[in-house]
């Protein structure tokens, strides 16, 4: 049985490494890969589903690797199998295997045809990680890679200003899920002072620490659900979900029809023992999910598209999964997310014809005297909804203007941050502190310090976020930003060389190789200012890619030991610095914004040369 967990861990990413070496012309043995690895997948789980059958077991946990083992701290890539993670497998790779095929025709002759497989498989390769993760550590692995093969896909026609502009959007909402989940594994860290096991969480030892902290309790469910409705597009984070249906319309069916829109529900099914008990959470679950519920019907009704009919159909559904595992109905939940993603995949992948088919069936069967339930609302109660629903809520609105707008106001009065020689003081500054406390020298006695050193951190990472002039500086102004988040954690403890190096040892790389492509390009372009986008990736596709990889490795996504030490870091942060916590899950919230905005605009866009064909600014 070992040996398929491992075969099921090892393939996709196999296949993903592989699929790079193909050229773009070969569409053949692209798709054959990617759906051999998926029927390989399916049947994977499949065995694995027989075994437990015939064998009457109901969990198996593998361990893999153990990649740092010091003090209370342990990450390692663990695996656990049971009816959820199989569950979620083979609907998983069977609605993969036919997404696969179904783009070898949908996709022909694109010229990101090899680039949309690259990020297909790199979606296979977090989704599966999700599903077989036995630990909180390897599910968060592949969440962050789910998260971020969802921005590569929606911004796959990257020629146009709404998908890479809907890809910013929906990257924010997702840095807000990824930062709530993360403070919900610190609070279970410091409740239990070493990592679980998904095993651990029905254990007596883990029940009685439950017990014992119930402040703790109700923070780890209330993270986790908002976690969970952030990725499953729950109210009030409803309106990125239409916005996310700018990718080709393949990828819109796995990802927010099927699989990646229904990992919130996966995250509360397997938190389930930690929420159970608390009858307040679960009425707040239920409330959470009939909202949702009631916004997603009512705005669904009235959209002029079918994928964005689809997509609030979806999250509806989703909605009544929030209520049935209120009620403590997990299996019940899972029959309806296995029913709800065959059927949003069939409805997406013929969307692009169904919108014929309903004119048809309208001229031919529409009955105007038939009425409806609405139709016994008064007049304009029911005019209202639907003005309502038309404009989504307004939540699209509500968090531009309430939330992200007053973000970048604050972040626009620390343009001074900008000019190069505090940058340079500041970096030096930084060096000196880190030179001082490795050499031994006593940690300073201020009380406040580490949380100035965190704010330094959060304005650099603002000023960032909001700069308009020279993308060079502003990476400049981000790789600072981090050596002062590492400093107002190392404050408050001994300093761990091995931490600080493990943490540092992708981010002087990423920021050297990043400095170099903006800087290349701006000699040749003259100019690499984030005032618009420029689309310098038809001309420079290789510094775009160095770039790529060099943001990501900032951000700490898993492809360095960086993503390893932010975990470092987040896990040293104490109970009793609640506002450290705060400054930091910020700054971790605006880093990834920041990083990838100057991706988007030097690299991704309308093209600022005229010769170069430009598509519609808006349909």
């Amino acid at each position: 049985m070992e040996i398929i967990v491992y075969i099921l861990f090892l393939l996709p990413i196999i296949t993903f490494l592989g699929s790079l070496l193909f050229k773009n012309h070969q569409e053949q043995a692209l798709s054959r890969i990617a759906t051999g690895m998926s029927i390989v997948q399916l049947i994977g789980y499949i065995s694995l589903a027989i075994i437990f059958l015939i064998s009457r077991i109901s969990t198996k946990d593998v361990h893999f690797l153990t990649a740092y083992d010091r003090n209370e701290f342990r990450f390692g890539v663990d695996f656990f199998i049971d009816k959820l993670s199989l569950t979620y497998g083979i609907v998983s790779f069977f609605v993969l295997a036919i997404i696969a095929k179904v783009s070898k025709t949908y996709m022909h002759r694109e010229s990101g045809y090899k680039r949309f497989y690259n990020h297909l498989l790199l979606f296979s390769i977090g989704l599966n990680l999700v599903c077989v993760s036995g630990n909180f550590e390897t599910f968060f692995l592949g969440w962050e890679i789910v998260g971020i093969a969802s921005f590569l896909l929606i911004s796959f026609y990257r020629d146009r200003y709404l998908p890479v502009r809907n890809a910013m959007k929906v990257l924010s909402f997702y840095r807000m899920g990824d930062v709530a989940l993360i403070a919900g594994v610190w609070f279970i860290h410091h409740m239990m002072h070493t990592n679980i096991m998904f095993t651990d969480l029905n254990s007596d030892k883990f029940v009685l620490a439950l017990g014992a902290h119930p402040n703790y309790v109700w923070s780890i469910g209330l993270l986790f659900l908002f976690a969970a409705a952030v990725k499953s597009a729950q109210f009030p984070f409803s309106s990125w979900l239409p916005r996310a249906m700018e990718g080709p319309t393949v990828s819109s069916a796995i990802f927010y029809g099927s699989l990646s829109v229904h990992l919130g529900v996966f995250l509360l099914i397997r938190t389930m023992p930690i929420w159970q008990a608390l009858d307040s959470f679960r009425y707040v679950l239920a409330g959470l999910g009939l909202l949702s519920f009631l916004i997603g019907s009512l705005s669904g009704s009235v959209q002029s598209t079918a994928k964005t009919q689809i997509a609030y159909s979806s999250l509806a559904q989703i909605g009544i999964m929030f209520v049935e595992l209120a009620f403590g109905l997990p299996v019940l939940a899972l029959v309806h997310f296995v029913l709800n993603a065959m059927l949003r995949v069939y409805q997406l992948l013929v969307s692009p014809s169904i919108m014929s088919y309903l004119i048809h069936q309208q001229f031919y069967n529409y009955d105007p005297s038939k009425k409806y339930i609405l139709n016994k609302l008064p007049k304009r109660l029911r005019n209202t909804l639907y003005i309502l629903s038309v404009k989504e809520f307004n939540l699209d609105y509500f968090w531009y203007h309430g939330i992200w707008k007053t973000f970048k106001k604050i972040g626009s009065s620390f343009v001074f941050v900008g000019n190069k020689y505090i940058l340079v003081v500041l970096s030096l500054f930084g060096l000196l502190v880190t030179g001082l406390l490795y050499y031994g020298v006593d940690r300073f006695e201020m009380r406040y310090v580490s949380i100035l050193f965190a704010l330094i951190s959060l304005i650099l990472i603002f000023f960032a976020w909001t700069n308009r002039r020279s993308a060079l500086i502003s990476w400049t102004a981000i790789a600072i930003s981090q050596l002062f988040f590492m400093l107002s954690v190392v404050q408050n403890h001994t300093f761990d060389t091995i931490q600080v190096l493990i943490y540092f040892s992708g981010e002087i790389g990423a920021f050297i190789l990043g400095w170099f492509a903006l800087y290349k390009v701006q000699s040749i372009e003259n100019s690499v200012n984030l005032n618009a986008f420029h689309g310098h990736v038809y001309e420079h596709p290789r510094y775009a890619l160095a770039f790529l990889i060099s943001a990501l490795t900032m951000i700490g996504f898993p492809i360095s030991p960086t993503f390893l030490g932010y975990d470092l870091l987040f896990s040293e942060i104490e109970t009793n610095q609640t506002f450290l916590l705060v400054i930091s899950s910020i700054t971790f919230i605006v880093l990834e914004l920041a990083v990838l905005r100057i991706y988007a605009r030097v690299f991704l866009g309308q093209h600022v040369k005229t010769y170069h064909e430009i598509a519609f600014r808006s349909s």
